[in-house]
């Protein structure tokens, strides 16, 4: 994960519980080592199902925080991460879009891998009973005891973007992610990036009577020319160059 540099308050003394069996101990720590919680709280999910990964995940703190943002769309999770980078003497708010592959319960963000956990009751101080996160995993060996941690990030609701493509404000998309549409999807896609942004359509035109049907569109209508984001600016010119090669 990048990082993320911005004042957080440090969380401390939080309820700390091991168990050892046959030479092996088990801790659990939320976000980084400093943040040491109750083992036996945390319970994995069983079964999950794609929708339950959405959410916006902790990683790290203080100068080393950084967000996972997660959505689920069109039978497909889009991921990216959310972090500040000190550019020309101020804090830029960046974007990164993390390639997600999901295999039997697991979550696979490059060379890492994550799994569902829930928080099973109110033992911890800040991680109240039913609290979600990302659980990673890993083993050290130290005076002939092998230490299993358990990393377990935070998870929070994310506020997706609305209408029937979101990932379009959400991550940069390549020609791979949309070699299944058709040109009319295509066409639907591109033209909901701008709805999604107040674009108000020609009157009595096709795009007009497709997005006046929507809910969301009616009240959002504001101008001809919104201002897209870099993601959208991206995202507009690859369907546009896909549509007319269509």
């Amino acid at each position: 994960m990048k990082k993320i540099i911005a004042p957080v308050l440090l969380i401390a003394n939080i309820l700390t519980c091991f168990c050892q069996t046959n030479n092996t101990i088990y801790k659990a720590y939320a976000s980084d080592r400093s943040e040491e919680i109750n083992f036996s709280s945390l319970k994995k999910m069983e079964k999950p199902n794609l929708p339950d990964y959405q959410g916006s995940y902790r990683f790290g703190s203080s100068e080393d925080e950084s967000q996972l943002e997660i959505i689920y769309s069109n039978d497909r999770l889009f991921a990216r991460t959310k972090y500040n980078s000190w550019e020309n003497d101020t804090w830029v708010l960046k974007y990164d879009r993390e390639f997600v592959k999901y295999k039997k319960g697991i979550l696979y963000l490059g060379s890492a891998s994550y799994q569902l956990y829930i928080c099973s009751d109110d033992s911890n101080l800040f991680l109240k009973k039913g609290t979600k996160g990302l659980a990673s995993f890993h083993n050290e060996t130290e005076n002939g005891k092998v230490y299993h941690y358990i990393q377990f990030n935070e998870g929070n609701s994310i506020k997706k973007p609305i209408g029937k493509h979101p990932e379009t404000s959400f991550v940069k998309l390549s020609a791979n992610d949309l070699q299944s549409y058709s040109k009319d999807d295509l066409k639907i896609m591109r033209n909901e990036t701008f709805a999604r942004n107040g674009h108000v359509f020609k009157k009595g035109g096709a795009m007009e009577k497709y997005f006046l049907k929507k809910a969301w569109y009616r009240s959002m209508r504001k101008t001809r020319s919104p201002k897209l984001n870099a993601i959208e600016k991206h995202n507009v010119n690859l369907i546009l160059k896909l549509e007319r090669h269509q």
